[in-house]
C-alpha cells in the first residue's frame, strides 16, 4: 500500500495539470506569503507605524548630496543632549544626520581613498569634504595641535596668470551647483583644468610611462617616486610578475561574469581563505576593487531606516559613498570628530533604542598619516553594543605584527567586527578584501547589489595579490625597512621645518594651507628636481589643510631619501613655507 501510494504521488507530482499549478506566479506568490507570513506581518506593522507618524510630523526630503550640505554637524564630547526621537522616513537630513563626502582609496585613501578629481585620482585618501566647516578648531588639529600656520612667501601677481588660476581655483566648487535645462551646463563651465594645462601647473592624470617602485619614467624623463602606496615595492617582485603571468595562461583575462554567476573560481576562494588565516578571522570575501568593498558592505549591511552609519569626519571616500547608498534605503549617517572617542561615544549615546549602528573608521588615515584610536573606539563601540568596520587600506603591511594592520598592532583585532582594504597598495594588484564572521560574509554577499552585479576580480589580479601576501610573511625585512625610511624622512622633515601633523605611518603629508601655492610648489619639486608628490587642495580637502602628500616604500634608497630632503628644502624655501 506505501509503494502504491508514493507511485500514485509521483505521478501526480509529474502531471501537467500540478504541474502547472504549482508554477502559477499566484500560486508561487500565495505560498511565499504563507511562508513568510510573519516577516511580512512585521514589515507591515513598520510602514503603518511610520504612515502614522509622517501624518503626524510631516515629511523631510532627504538630502540629495550629503557633500554641499552646509549644515553637517559633527558630534563632540560635551554634556550629553536628550535622545533623538526617529522622525519618520529616517531620511539622512533628520535629527543632524546630514553626510559630508570625503575623498580618500582607495581610501586617497589617495585614491582608498578615500573629491578624487582634486586627489589626483588617489581617492583612497582621507580627504574630506568638511570644506563647509569653519576651520578654525580643525585647522590646529590637522596641524598636530600648535596651530601653527604656514608663512605666506608666495603671491603672485596682479593680474598675471597665475593670479588668473588662484581665483578660478577658489571658484570650482560653486560649479556643481548650477543647475538647468542643459545638464552639461556646468561642464562647458569648468575651465580651471583647461587653464592649468595651458599653463603647464595641471598636477593629476599625468599618465607614467612605467612606473619600477622608487622611480618612474614621467612623459619621457625620470622621475623619483613619492606619490606611490606601492608601499612594500612589491608590484615588481619577481614572485609577483610570475604569479600573474601563470594565472593569465590558466585562466585567461578574465571571468567575464559576476562572483554570483560564472565569476567565482577555486583562486578566489583560496586567497579568501589565506586573507582569513593570516588576519585569525573565521572567513574572506575577494572582491573587484578595494573602492568596492566599502560600496557594498555598508550598503548591505545598513539598509532600512533601523540602520545608523557612526563614521569618522575624515572617513575615506568609498565610506561615504556606501553610506549615501544606504540613506537611499533610509539608514542615516552620524558624524564623530576625528579620531575622538569621547565625541563618537556622544554620538551612540543619543541613538534610540531602536536603531543599530555601525561604526566604521579607517584604520590609518591616507591623507594624514594617522592612525586610529582602535582602542578607544572599540571599547566605546562595545559600550554601545555597536559593530565596527575598520579600514585598513593603508594599514596592510605597513603596521602591525607581520603587516596585520591597525587591530594587530594594538593587540585587539579579535575584537573588531569586520577589516577591509584593498590590493591596490601592499598587495602590489586591484581588488579589494573583506575578514570576518561568516555569516556575516555569507549575507553580504548575497545581498550587496555592487558585489552582485558586478564583474569578479580578474585572475591575474588575484593571483598577483595571493603571491604579494605571501611575499609580505617570508620577507619581513620589507616592513621593517619601509618604517625605517618613513621615520628618517618624517625626522628630517621636520628638522627643516616642515609642519607634518600628526603622521605616523607611511604617509607624511607637509601642509602648505593655499591652494596655488600647493600646485606651484608641486610643479617646482617636479620641473626643477624631478620629485613626484601628490597636491592634495580643496576640494578634496578642507580650506587651509592643504598639503603635498607623500609616501614611501621599503625599495626607497637612503639616497633617493636625501635626494628628496634636498628638493623639499630649496622648494620649501622659495615658497615661504619654512
Amino acid at each position: 500500500m506505501k509503494d502504491r501510494l508514493v507511485d500514485q504521488a509521483k505521478k501526480l507530482a509529474s502531471s501537467g495539470p500540478f504541474v502547472r499549478l504549482v508554477s502559477n506566479d499566484r500560486v508561487m506568490k500565495l505560498a511565499t506569503g504563507l511562508m513568510d507570513a510573519r516577516g511580512r506581518l512585521q514589515a507591515a506593522g513598520v510602514r503603518a507605524s511610520e504612515a502614522l507618524d509622517i501624518l503626524w510630523n510631516g515629511y523631510e526630503l532627504p538630502t540629495i548630496d550629503p557633500a554641499l550640505d552646509d549644515s553637517m554637524p559633527v558630534h563632540d564630547a560635551g554634556a550629553p543632549r536628550e535622545r533623538p526621537q526617529r522622525p519618520a522616513g529616517g531620511s539622512a537630513g533628520t535629527n543632524g544626520a546630514h553626510a559630508a563626502h570625503a575623498g580618500g582609496e582607495g581610501s586617497t585613501s589617495g585614491a582608498h581613498g578615500r573629491a578624487a578629481g582634486a586627489t589626483n585620482g588617489a581617492a583612497h585618501g582621507s580627504t574630506n569634504s568638511a570644506a563647509k566647516q569653519s576651520v578654525e578648531g580643525d585647522e590646529a588639529e590637522s596641524a598636530g595641535g600648535d596651530g601653527r600656520a604656514a608663512t605666506s612667501g608666495y603671491k603672485p601677481d596682479a593680474g598675471s596668470a597665475e593670479a588668473k588660476l588662484a581665483t578660478q581655483m577658489a571658484s570650482r566648487t560653486s560649479l556643481s551647483r548650477l543647475g538647468g535645462r542643459d545638464v552639461f551646463e556646468k561642464c562647458f563651465k569648468f575651465m580651471t583644468a583647461d587653464n592649468a594645462r595651458a599653463m603647464g601647473v595641471y598636477p593629476f592624470f599625468r599618465p607614467l610611462d612605467f612606473n619600477q617602485g622608487p622611480e618612474a619614467q614621467l612623459e619621457g624623463r625620470r622621475v623619483t617616486m613619492f606619490g606611490s602606496n606601492n608601499y612594500l615595492g612589491l608590484t615588481t617582485h619577481p614572485k609577483v610578475r610570475e604569479a600573474a603571468r601563470q594565472a593569465i595562461d590558466k585562466y585567461g583575462t578574465s571571468m567575464t561574469g559576476s562572483r554570483l554567476v560564472n565569476g567565482s573560481m577555486r583562486l578566489h576562494n583560496e586567497l579568501e581563505e589565506k586573507l582569513a588565516a593570516y588576519h585569525g578571522k573565521e572567513a574572506g570575501l575577494v572582491f573587484t576593487t578595494g573602492y568596492q568593498v566599502n560600496i557594498a558592505t555598508i550598503s548591505a549591511l545598513l539598509s532600512n531606516k533601523r540602520c545608523v552609519a557612526v563614521i569618522d569626519k575624515d572617513d575615506h571616500a568609498s565610506i561615504y559613498d556606501g553610506v549615501r547608498l544606504s540613506l537611499a534605503t533610509g539608514a542615516r549617517m552620524v558624524r564623530y570628530k576625528h579620531n575622538d572617542p569621547a565625541s563618537l561615544d556622544a554620538a551612540l549615546s543619543e541613538l534610540p533604542e531602536t536603531e543599530g549602528a555601525l561604526v566604521i573608521t579607517d584604520g590609518v588615515f591616507s591623507a594624514q598619516g594617522e592612525i586610529a584610536n582602535l582602542p578607544g573606539i572599540v571599547e566605546v563601540v562595545k559600550k554601545h553594543k555597536a559593530r565596527i568596520l575598520v579600514d585598513d587600506a593603508h594599514a596592510l603591511g605597513v603596521i602591525g605584527p607581520g603587516g596585520r594592520g591597525t587591530a594587530a598592532h594594538f593587540g585587539i583585532s579579535d575584537q573588531v567586527d569586520l577589516m577591509g582594504g584593498t590590493f591596490s597598495k601592499s598587495l602590489a594588484s586591484i581588488g579589494g578584501w573583506l575578514v570576518g564572521e561568516r555569516k556575516v560574509l555569507d549575507y553580504i554577499q548575497h545581498f550587496a547589489s555592487s558585489f552582485l552585479f558586478a564583474a569578479s576580480a580578474a585572475p591575474p589580479c588575484v593571483a598577483a595579490a595571493m603571491a604579494a601576501l605571501e611575499v609580505m610573511q617570508e620577507e619581513p625585512w620589507r616592513q621593517e625597512k619601509l618604517r625605517e625610511n618613513f621615520t628618517y624622512m618624517r625626522n628630517e622633515l621636520r628638522r627643516l621645518g616642515f609642519e607634518l601633523g600628526k603622521t605616523e605611518t607611511a604617509v607624511i603629508p607637509i601642509y602648505i594651507r593655499d591652494d596655488l601655492k600647493t600646485v606651484m610648489m608641486w610643479k617646482s619639486l617636479l620641473d626643477e628636481h624631478s620629485i613626484y608628490v601628490n597636491p592634495f587642495i580643496t576640494p578634496g580637502v578642507p580650506p587651509k589643510q592643504q598639503v603635498l602628500r607623500t609616501s614611501y616604500m621599503a625599495t626607497h634608497e637612503r639616497h633617493h631619501l636625501d635626494q628628496a630632503l634636498s628638493a623639499f628644502e630649496k622648494v620649501g624655501k622659495k615658497f615661504g613655507v619654512i
